[in-house]
This record gives structure tokens, sequence and C-alpha cells, in this order.
């Protein structure tokens, strides 16, 4: 992680720009003491991959058809709270 007086990061403010666009992590200190940090944006995409690389989301194997939300919910003869309470059986 770079540091960067208020002083400094105001004069070479393109520079610590193009750390952070880089993935660095700038430390902004007012008097030496840390103030702030100026971190890289992450896409969604990579917090995503993160979490398919920790094992805790899969990512898809294909883009959704154009009609998935308008598709019909499949019929059954329970409902919904009768799933729930034996799912959750186990609990009480």
């Amino acid at each position: 992680m770079k540091t960067a007086a208020i002083a400094e990061l105001k004069n070479r403010l393109s520079h610590y720009l193009r750390l952070v666009a880089k993935g660095e992590t700038v430390a902004i200190l007012d008097r030496g003491r840390p103030v702030a940090q100026i971190i890289p944006i992450r896409s969604a995409d990579d917090s995503l991959r993160r979490l398919a690389a920790q094992g805790l989301v899969r990512l898809p194997l294909r883009k959704l058809s154009r009609n998935f939300w308008r598709r019909p919910l499949p019929k059954t003869s329970r409902s919904v709270v009768e799933a729930l309470l034996e799912d959750r059986a186990d609990r009480f």
C-alpha cells in the first residue's frame, strides 16, 4: 500500500490515480495520520469470480433464455407453507 500526504496527493493526483487503476491502494495522510484510502473499484464480475473461487457460488454456463421470467411456474398439489414446514420439521 502506498501512502501520500494531502499536499503531495493534490500535486500528483494523476500519478496516484494511475496507481489505483493498476490495483494499488493509496492511504491518505493528514499530518502523518491516516485519514482516508483510495481503492480500486471492483466490478460485480470481480466479486462473483472471487465468490466462485471460494466455492460459495457457481458461475452460469450460459445466458438465460429470453422468456425465462415469463415461463409458467410448475404445478404442484402442495402449498409453499407445507413444503417449508416439512423442510424445517427437524428444527422444532
